[in-house]
């Protein structure tokens, strides 16, 4: 799970932590107390952070000998499987 401060914007995984005491007039007794707060601006307003999802999406599939592999790599393919004499090669589209 990851976090973001709503002031200074920056992403983080885990918030610091402030321990202070206060003291308690009407029972005479000083009261723990614990807070969270950006490890960066040190603000106490930050919120879950869910990372936005990118989907790929195969838009090309070629086999192809292994001596042509770093041609296509090239051009943007990836390869997918290897065999004996040739290659699995694709080619993603990223779409949001």
């Amino acid at each position: 799970m990851k976090y973001q401060c709503i002031n200074c914007k920056k992403i983080f995984v885990y918030a610091a932590k402030r321990t202070s005491t206060e003291y308690n007039p009407n029972l005479s007794v000083k009261d723990l107390l614990e807070t969270h707060e950006c490890p960066f601006c040190k603000s106490p307003n930050f919120e879950e952070y869910a990372e936005p999802k990118v989907i790929e999406k195969i838009s090309s599939v070629k086999n192809v000998e292994l001596a042509e592999v770093d041609g296509w790599i090239a051009q943007g393919y990836e390869v997918k499987e290897l065999y004996a004499k040739t290659a699995t090669m694709i080619k993603k589209e990223k779409t949001c």
